[in-house]
């Protein structure tokens, strides 16, 4: 049996001990309470709305971490900001399916929209010497380039801006909805991974069943080109194109039925577009 002696020992060690330990915790850092920054310029207002109806958040101020480390591009210029979410994003993105409708782009629109001055140059890596012009991640973010050489009377550069925002929107209705079952499988052995697909020709490239070239660096880049050609080519143009084989034609109805199946008439889409280049 202990002694009182020693419980009086042991009861003092345990309290110095307790002491010791508390000595080890570290003291939690006082962080002031920070106003939310309030808009107070037209560019930010013009964000502002965007956020509030479709709760999509517009960065435009550079953070290296958008892009990887084997990549380069440049800021987008303040001034440019709002001209493009007016006249760009809102005429020709929201706009081209909300007016088939209402509510789509509320239901869809990615949580964040990052603007990039440049493209995406690719200086090394597997895919050195590559550029992007746009980019998707997961369903939440895309990467919108080119904001600095905005031109409305320049069609060839409206073409390129809408043909990638409807591109790497795609990317985000695939990662919501997955693919057209079956459409994985109509190229299945034909696809040529990473930048190979470059060694290939339009040519070589619709026979196995592609839009373009590009669409044979895996299965969801091939889907995100579908949309993009056919928003991007008349109707008749599309149907002709299709036509030359049946790998084509059964991709082609496989992204037709799928946005329709959605609301979305792609070559409806395509004529709005197409007016406002005219």
């Amino acid at each position: 049996m202990l002694n009182k002696t020693n419980t009086l020992r042991i009861l003092l060690l345990a309290i110095l001990a307790g002491f010791a330990g508390c000595t080890k915790e570290k003291a939690i850092p006082f962080e002031p309470h920070v106003e939310k920054e309030v808009a107070n310029n037209p560019t930010d207002l013009a964000i502002q709305d965007i956020l509030k109806t479709y709760q999509t958040k517009i960065v435009y101020k550079w953070d290296r971490r958008y892009i990887s480390a084997d990549a380069s591009a440049t800021p987008p210029q303040f001034e440019l900001i709002k001209p493009y979410i007016d006249n760009i994003l809102r005429k020709l993105f929201i706009a081209a399916y909300d007016r088939q409708k209402s509510d789509f782009m509320v239901k869809h629109m990615p949580i964040e929209m990052i603007f990039i001055g440049s493209s995406i140059n690719y200086d090394a890596g597997d895919e050195r010497n590559f550029s992007a012009s746009g980019m998707a991640q997961s369903f939440s973010r895309i990467l919108i380039t080119g904001i600095n050489a905005y031109d409305l009377n320049n069609k060839s550069w409206l073409r390129g801006q809408y043909a990638t925002l409807h591109h790497e929107f795609a990317h985000v209705l695939d990662k919501i909805y997955s693919r057209p079952m079956g459409f994985d499988d109509v190229s299945k052995g034909l696809y040529a991974g990473s930048t190979s697909f470059a060694v290939f020709t339009q040519a070589e490239a619709r026979s196995r069943g592609f839009w373009k070239n590009y669409g044979m660096t895996n299965e969801s880049e091939d889907f995100a080109t579908w949309v993009n050609g056919i928003v991007t080519t008349p109707k008749d143009e599309v149907l002709t194109i299709v036509a030359a084989n049946d790998l084509l034609k059964r991709k082609y109805t496989l992204v037709y039925n799928f946005y329709l199946s959605k609301g979305i008439d792609l070559h409806l889409l395509q004529e709005y577009l197409q007016t406002i280049l005219q």
